[in-house]
């Protein structure tokens, strides 16, 4: 064979070689339906299973924050965000189960990591590094830059629940940096989380992703596709729409999106890089929108080709729809409500809702220190309400009771100013559930929640003392929910009408407060009423108003005058569920902090005015609306 012939079958077989190599690429990057997503060592896995807190892929890529992190600024209201990025159910925070596939969820609740971070170092505002021992400016812990020469300044167990300003950015890690050195091309957080692919824009590299370079200068340009329906591409960063089968350059960026309501699984760049795509153009779908499935009540988990993930954002056609409801609510029992996205876009029926599930106790660990066992989730109804004399103390004023997400019972005269005989303004006020001790010092007690105050609503001819606290009863609508969990929902409220508003002696129950100011934790005291006319026979000498009636003890626990705005709970054998009849308003007796003898005044809330009433409802009503 003459040298011109071999050299002629050499190329040929070279051809065929770098066309298979071509194909096979191709198919690698292919591999994943348009419905999922491909972990960074080619698995593929439901497009939903990404950033749920679940790990899914082998490699662990669909919970990092390299491809997570951009989700953390769209978690919803009601969800916890995991360091990383992930989004979970808010009332999975610190319920003692790893629900962040970083566990930063449970992380978040050592709040006792802070109070040694000085170790041996002589200075109180030094922190020393973890192995190297070295002495390093407390100022400069989960700020993005390695310090400590084993980067133990730098880690998710330091730095999660990190209190960043809002202006930040939130490192996959915790830790905080200037928000505008986000997406400027250096590595500012210790992970590299602030310049995450899907974050600032950039194309995804992944090891499956080859680039072979071309032969030909002329070839490094990469063609659109020709046939994408719905597929609008745009040049970066021009942001100049181009059409399909059009050709750009060597190493140019083409942002995708789609028109007439259809979507893309995620917000999609490609880059040119030697004659190839750095990854596949996506398929338009018509996706149903996630966000509709989200309110307080319920919860949803979405099922695709046997393959489910929790709290779902964009949800595939042909997904199946599994709704449940939250935590302190009830509705459906064991048969949840099924339904499915279509290829239009739309579900096969609205998301159903849910009702308070009131008076339900659920039972966790217990706290007791002395005296009768207080367990958080004993009374999971009770607040603490805080008046805010400036922006940085918090003094404990009175309890209350919640009977909604954003709706709280308590006392009238916790809001009244003597001076000017009305109500304060709301910005004074504080109210906050889940706590234990009785300091506003949050860090005490991790998992509670904490609302500023939108109205209060008292009746119109309440005036304090000197109508014997006639109409002492307060309606409080708060500026947030609170998110129902094992330690914080809602206690029955039934108003009576007629003869059956009159609460009868003997009828067995308790109140809960923090007792007196040395005893600053969470107490249960048993009592037993008294009604209106047993109260005023067995104390003449006091003026009770005709709403009132007693409370008596024949322990040694009292009930102070911090614990006003409490209520009186009793269980109802019939519904099975903790009832609130009425409301601690006051001691008959001057100068005296706590109640002696064990009696003490509570308003009825049989009585409560209409016009107060009709607020209340309105209040439950508008939290029904979030359902």
């Amino acid at each position: 064979m003459s040298a011109y012939k071999l050299n002629i079958a050499y190329f040929g077989i070279w051809c065929v070689l770098i066309k298979t190599l071509f194909v096979n690429e191709v198919i690698a990057q292919q591999r994943c339906g348009a419905f999922e997503w491909d972990c960074n060592n080619g698995q593929c896995i439901s497009e939903d299973a990404r950033c749920d807190g679940v790990v899914d892929c082998q490699d662990r890529s669909d919970e990092i924050a390299e491809n997570c992190i951009q989700s953390y600024s769209t978690c919803h209201a009601f969800a916890f965000k995991c360091t990383y990025g992930a989004c979970i159910t808010g009332g999975y925070r610190c319920n003692g189960r790893k629900d962040c596939a970083d566990n930063s969820d449970e992380l978040i609740c050592d709040t006792k990591k802070f109070d040694n971070l000085q170790g041996s170092c002589k200075s109180d505002i030094d922190f020393q590094c973890t192995q190297s021992k070295e002495c390093i400016s407390k100022y400069s812990i989960c700020d993005g830059a390695k310090d400590c020469s084993d980067g133990s300044d730098e880690t998710l167990e330091l730095c999660v629940g990190f209190d960043c300003p809002e202006i930040a950015f939130h490192c996959g890690y915790g830790a905080c940096i200037n928000g505008n050195a986000k997406c400027n091309g250096i590595k500012e957080c210790a992970d590299g989380s602030d310049e995450a692919w899907e974050l600032c824009g950039f194309p995804r590299l992944t090891d499956k992703v080859k680039q072979q370079p071309t032969a030909s200068d002329n070839d490094n340009n990469c063609q659109l596709p020709e046939n994408s329906p719905h597929l609008v591409a745009y040049l970066h960063p021009q942001n100049r729409t181009i059409s399909l089968g059009s050709w750009v350059k060597n190493y140019d960026t083409v942002h995708l999106e789609c028109s007439n309501g259809y979507r893309i699984p995620n917000d999609a760049s490609l880059n040119c890089q030697n004659g190839k795509w750095t990854g596949v153009f996506p398929t338009c779908a018509q996706y149903c929108d996630g966000n509709s499935l989200r309110g307080l009540s319920t919860f949803h988990v979405c099922i695709n080709n046997a393959m489910s993930a929790r709290q779902c954002q964009r949800v595939q056609p042909n997904t199946e729809v599994v709704i449940r409801c939250n935590i302190g609510y009830k509705g459906f029992g064991n048969n949840s409500p099924l339904m499915r996205c279509t290829s239009d876009g739309q579900f096969t029926a609205e998301r159903p809702t849910c009702d308070v599930e009131c008076g339900i106790l659920r039972r966790n660990t217990e706290l007791t220190r002395r005296g009768l066992p207080v367990e958080k989730s004993e009374v999971p109804w009770q607040v603490a309400i805080y008046q805010k004399p400036d922006k940085v103390n918090y003094k404990f004023i009175c309890g209350g009771s919640i009977i909604s997400p954003s709706v709280i019972v308590t006392a009238a005269h916790c809001f009244w100013d003597v001076v000017i005989e009305d109500k304060m303004h709301v910005d004074f006020f504080k109210v906050a559930a889940g706590k234990y001790y009785r300091d506003y010092d949050m860090s005490k007690d991790p998992t509670a929640q904490t609302a500023d105050v939108a109205e209060i609503v008292i009746p119109s001819s309440f005036r304090n003392d000197k109508d014997n606290f006639l109409g002492d009863i307060a309606v409080v609508k708060l500026k947030e929910h609170f998110v129902f969990n094992q330690n914080i929902s809602a206690v029955c409220l039934k108003i009576e009408a007629g003869a059956d508003r009159y609460v009868t002696s003997n009828l067995v129950g308790s109140v809960v407060g923090y007792a007196s100011a040395d005893d600053k934790i969470l107490q249960r005291v048993p009592m037993k009423s008294l009604s209106y006319h047993g109260c005023q026979s067995r104390h003449p000498q006091s003026s009770l108003a005709n709403d009132k009636f007693c409370l008596q003890n024949e322990g040694d626990a009292t009930v102070c005058r911090g614990d006003s705005g409490g209520g009186f709970v009793i269980y109802n054998l019939n519904t099975k569920r903790h009832e609130l009849l009425g409301i601690i308003s006051y001691t008959p007796f001057s100068n005296v902090e706590c109640a002696r003898d064990g009696f003490v005044t509570v308003t009825n809330v049989n009585y409560m005015s209409d016009v107060v009433m009709q607020k209340m409802l309105k209040f439950k009503q508008d939290d029904k609306a979030l359902f």
